[in-house]
């Protein structure tokens, strides 16, 4: 079985040379004078669409409640992992079934990051 540091430092070579592709496409569409031309006018749409959208939410969206409510769904999503990852450390089988009886079962992550 590999070790856990050849995989990271693999991981990272190729993470280094996929964002070294990316930043030569990325200059390559830069140079392209009708690529930056559309750009421009996706600018331009962004900010009129942006403009609708502010003027539609300052007379019907009730912000306060939106904002509520997404703190409750981020809460109420933390909560769900939580139970779960007890349920299965716990060795009791983790799945829910939904109102259109569709089960749903998680799906665990493992991620690292700086210390």
């Amino acid at each position: 079985m590999p070790q856990l540091h050849d995989v990271h430092g693999r991981l990272l070579k190729k993470k280094k040379e996929k964002r070294e592709m990316v930043r030569s496409f990325q200059d390559e569409l830069r140079n392209n004078a009708h690529y930056m031309e559309i750009l421009e006018k996706i600018e331009a749409l962004k900010a009129e669409k942006k403009s609708i959208e502010n003027e539609a939410r300052g007379r019907d969206m009730d912000t306060a409640k939106i904002e509520e409510l997404k703190v409750d769904i981020q809460t109420d999503t933390i909560l769900l992992a939580d139970i779960a990852l007890n349920m299965y450390v716990q060795q009791m089988p983790v799945e829910i079934v939904d109102d259109m009886n569709v089960k749903w079962s998680p799906v665990f992550k493992v991620s690292f990051k700086k210390e």
